[in-house]
Formats: structure tokens, C-alpha cells, sequence
């Protein structure tokens, strides 16, 4: 007997979100993208996934695929996501199945688009999510958009879904260094701007790096303020890819991913975060966004936000003391492996889903 086929409409595609698609096994899902901008998919990785060339091109491969659930994208996110939310409502009348989509998307409606555009906005996820049978919520803010565009409470559920979790095999301790030759360093790995605390890094390296003549520091990504990334000890890295990450979570003191709220953004779960975490690997983090649901003082060290002084205060503390990097550390792992298993997320996403057939 046929598997019943999920059709996962997005814009982009990434090694992240797309590989943890294969601990689904009752539900086939088809992978629909326009661009893998990320660089980090092989021919092998791409498994499962249809690349479309615009919107009428999708709709064909749909209506020809007649999937039995159809995954819309969120409205709040772009011009191209809106589209596919449209489509993704349009077919599921059509076709007469189940649409379900998730939602990231945490800065109050007004401040990301404005009163008048909110309002339409707002209408338009009431729209959607009454068409919608189940709606996945990332972050409480996002539930809260949810629930002021009137959405049936019993249609949200809190799951990571499409960006699943972390795959424990791949992001895990005790990895061997890849032969770079650093020595003890502190991590960041992220976009080099402003939303991701980087003068605040820069400026909290400042009043410490002298303590600590042993330690460097270490960025992996790309941004508008990577030429301001430089200074004694200092090294950037580039972007590298997904599955590159783990030997350098797993062989830094801790990493830095001090996040701040701007008007239109804000942390929507952190995942940098989760990956440090699951690799046995400490974090210093901020209290911003949905950053705190997903990370407590049992497994990191939460500051204020813009608030460099107090960065350099807890990277100063763990820096100092071996033993509670190493507890902190190992709660991480466990921690992660308790709640953020890629393949127990999709289990349970997969259960939801076939109840809806």
C-alpha cells in the first residue's frame, strides 16, 4: 500500500531542514523549493526534494502529485511565502485535503509591518488558519500572532516542525579537531550583524582577551559587519557547511550567540544554541526572543541583551572554571536528547498528521 504524501512547499531549502526528513516512515514527504542559496546540498542530500521554477510550475507538480496533506509556508515571512500560502490554501480546497503550516514568525504584528499593513496581515492568517487543520507554533510569540488573528486555540501545537530538531549523530561530543591547529577558543557561528550581538562580542573580547592570552576567538559566518569582525586573537572563519559545524562546537570552551531584538526581528528559537548543546558544549546566550524557551541556566548562561559588560562577565566565569563549563556541557547533551531529538520531533509530527487522514 501507498504511503499517504505530505507536499512541504518553501522558498529555500538547507541541509537542516530537508535531511531529518528521512526518519518520516508512514508518511512519504516531497520537498518543493526554488533555491538552495546555502551551498550545503549535495545530489544525495537533495533526495526527496523537486525544485520548481515559479509558481505555475508548482502548481502543475502538485495537482499531478495530489498529495494527501499539503504544508503551506507562513504568511508573516515574505512576498514568496505569501504566495505559496496562497497556493497551498488554493489547492487544499481543490483537492480537498488537509493544509497544515507552521508559524516562526514572533514580533508583534504591528511592529514588523506597521498598523495598516498588520491589520491586513492579520486578516489574512485568519483567513489561512481557519482553512488550516493544524498549525505547528515555534515560539510563544508566534502563538500569540496566532491567537490575535482569532485562530482556534486546539489548532496550534508547540513543535519544531521544518526545522525538526538536531540530528544527534551528527552533532554530538567527542569529535576529534579537523586539523586546524587552534587551541582553546571561544565560539560563535551565525550571521556577522547587528541582530546576532556582534559589536557586542567584539566589545565584551575587549575587557577580557588580556586575561585570558591563551584563548581566541572564533567566528563561523557571513554578514554586513564582517570587516568590523578583527583584533588580537581574533579569526573568521566564512560560512561553512551544516554538517562542518559539529567538530567546532564540540572542541570550543562555549559559544557565544548573544542575540538582540530589533523592530522587525527577533530570535525565533536560536538554534546555534541547540547545536552547541547537543555537541556537550556550553552557551552564553541572551534573554532574547524565544531564546529562553529553549534554553535554561542548567545548560547555559542567559544575559541581558546589548549588554557587554555582562557578556564579559559570564564568559569570564566560564572561562575561569573548567568544571562548570564541563557540567553545563554534559546537562546540554542530555538536555537536548531529552527534548530536541530530530527524529523524536518527526515521530510525533508524523502521528499528528496521520490522525488528520
Amino acid at each position: 500500500m501507498a504511503k499517504p504524501v505530505l507536499a512541504i512547499l518553501t522558498d529555500t531549502i538547507r541541509f537542516d531542514n530537508h535531511h531529518p526528513l528521512k526518519y518520516f516512515k508512514k508518511i512519504q514527504p516531497v520537498h518543493f523549493y526554488r533555491s538552495a542559496p546555502y551551498g550545503d546540498m549535495s545530489r544525495a542530500d537533495l533526495k526527496g526534494a523537486i525544485r520548481y521554477q515559479n509558481f505555475q510550475d508548482l502548481e502543475k507538480r502538485l495537482v499531478k502529485l495530489k498529495p494527501a496533506i499539503i504544508q503551506g509556508a507562513e504568511p508573516y515571512g515574505s512576498k514568496n511565502q505569501l504566495r505559496m500560502c496562497w497556493l497551498a490554501f488554493k489547492l487544499s480546497r481543490q483537492l480537498k485535503i488537509p493544509l497544515i503550516f507552521p508559524m516562526w514568525e514572533n514580533r508583534p504584528v504591528k511592529e514588523r509591518f506597521g498598523a495598516a499593513l498588520g491589520k491586513i496581515m492579520t486578516k489574512i492568517l485568519a483567513r489561512y488558519g481557519k482553512q488550516a487543520r493544524i498549525i505547528f507554533s515555534l515560539n510563544e510569540g508566534a502563538k500569540k500572532n496566532l491567537l490575535a488573528a482569532g485562530i482556534d486555540p486546539k489548532k496550534i501545537k508547540k513543535l519544531l516542525y521544518g526545522i525538526w530538531g538536531i540530528d544527534i549523530d551528527l552533532f554530538k561530543p567527542d569529535i576529534p579537531p579537523l586539523g586546524w591547529g587552534l587551541g582553546q577558543y571561544i565560539l560563535f557561528v551565525g550571521r556577522l550583524d547587528e541582530a546576532k550581538g556582534i559589536p557586542d562580542i567584539l566589545a565584551a573580547w575587549q575587557k577580557i582577551k588580556a586575561e585570558f592570552p591563551q584563548v581566541e576567538l572564533i567566528f563561523i559566518g557571513e554578514g554586513e559587519l564582517a570587516r568590523q569582525v578583527k583584533g588580537e586573537r581574533v579569526k573568521k572563519l566564512g560560512a561553512l557547511k551544516n554538517k562542518e559545524l559539529p567538530a567546532y562546537f564540540a572542541n570550543a570552551l562555549f559559544t557565544l550567540y548573544p542575540s538582540v531584538t530589533l523592530k522587525r526581528w527577533e530570535e525565533q528559537v536560536g538554534m546555534v544554541n541547540l547545536q552547541s548543546l547537543a555537541c556537550g558544549t556550553s552557551v552564553i546566550t541572551t534573554k532574547s526572543g524565544a531564546i529562553p524557551e529553549y534554553v535554561n541556566d542548567k545548560v547555559g548562561i542567559l544575559v541581558p541583551e546589548r549588554d557587554s559588560k555582562a557578556l564579559a562577565e559570564a564568559m569570564r566565569k566560564l572561562l575561569k572554571n573548567e568544571k562548570l563549563r564541563k557540567k553545563l556541557g554534559a546537562n546540554g547533551r542530555q538536555y537536548i536528547l531529552k527534548n530536541f531529538d530530530a527524529q523524536k520531533t518527526v515521530q510525533k509530527v508524523e502521528g499528528i498528521l496521520l490522525g488528520l487522514l
